[in-house]
């Protein structure tokens, strides 16, 4: 489904907006690296919105491509961009003097445009940013593209934005949790893995004393099936979230209830497992600083309803 809905870009029959797409073509083709030779401007243009130039560095040294930039805003029609509208693109090319035709388009040619782009006897090149294309580098790049996504297109890059959160920068290094076993990061590129905890339960006539004497985190499969083994032995019972589920904003807040909870009935940590613990808390905080995804809603409804997760830690069979 696509991220940005490009009717929040006027059509040219919008007075004084009717320039806003051309000028998000400038500065989209000047971020991805190519120079402004001719901006867009009014009047008589012969066929022209844009003349960008690229630079090609190779092994014979560097190479200056000349592109003649035609802007087609049909989004708000829904309509293909077809023959008729881009009309005599030969000569169009060659009056400005470019080497190839760069089409930037809110909506996709037709099958006649694409048939026509393509033909063999087209004697320059031919590059269409369609508005897939357009979305992949906005989406994909850090260097200025979170900003020109958001003067563009402000209400759809606050619909993604909170469904795809980043970490709050609360600390000067990134929050980062690496296997035990094999030392992959588990926050990156998405948060995945469990945490596991070991605990023992001493009983006598009066209480039972719960104390967790191992904590860490690690991938599923054979990361956790390794380390079960090393930790495994008579009288130590062992538990596990989600990741993923610990950063639900609302989850982590009932995890931390728990665990005082568990200390308020006595349950008590090695030092070890103690300052594990802290790592974890602090490193997941600031992936949970946020609002919550429709789907880790969907998710808490559905943790809701297991009994061993309001309790404490899911423990294993």
């Amino acid at each position: 489904m696509p991220v940005f809905d490009f009717k929040e870009i006027p059509t040219p029959a919008h007075g004084e907006a009717r320039d806003q797409f051309e000028l998000f073509a400038r500065e989209f083709l000047q971020l991805i690296g190519l120079t402004i030779i001719v901006g867009p401007d009014r009047g008589a243009d012969a066929g022209r919105d844009l003349v960008v130039e690229e630079r090609r560095t190779g092994i014979a040294g560097e190479t200056r491509v000349k592109w003649l930039v035609s802007c087609k805003h049909k989004a708000h029609s829904g309509a293909s961009v077809s023959p008729g509208d881009e009309a005599d693109i030969h000569d169009r090319v060659r009056t400005h003097g470019c080497d190839g035709f760069l089409g930037f388009y809110s909506t996709v040619p037709s099958a006649a445009l694409a048939t026509k782009l393509n033909a063999a006897e087209v004697p320059f090149e031919v590059l269409v940013f369609d508005p897939e294309r357009i979305e992949r580098h906005l989406l994909s790049s850090d260097h200025g593209a979170p900003e020109l996504a958001k003067r563009f297109f402000p209400v759809s890059l606050a619909k993604w934005s909170k469904e795809h959160p980043k970490a709050a920068e609360l600390f000067s290094q990134e929050p980062e949790l690496l296997c035990a076993y094999c030392s992959k990061s588990l926050l990156k590129p998405e948060p995945h893995g469990i945490v596991v905890v070991w605990t023992t339960m001493a009983r006598n006539e009066s209480s039972t004393k719960e104390r967790t004497e191992h904590a860490y985190w690690c991938c599923k499969g054979e990361c956790d099936r390794a380390l079960g083994i090393k930790h495994n032995q008579n009288g130590i019972i062992d538990g596990w979230e989600d990741i993923p589920d610990l950063i639900n904003p609302l989850a982590y807040i009932r995890w931390v209830m728990t665990m005082f909870n568990e200390f308020h009935r006595g349950m008590s940590y090695s030092d070890d497992a103690l300052e594990r613990m802290k790592t974890l808390l602090i490193n997941l905080f600031p992936l949970v600083s946020r609002d919550m995804t429709l789907e880790e809603k969907e998710r808490l409804r559905n943790l809701s309803m297991i009994p061993s997760y309001l309790g404490g830690w899911g423990y294993g069979d």
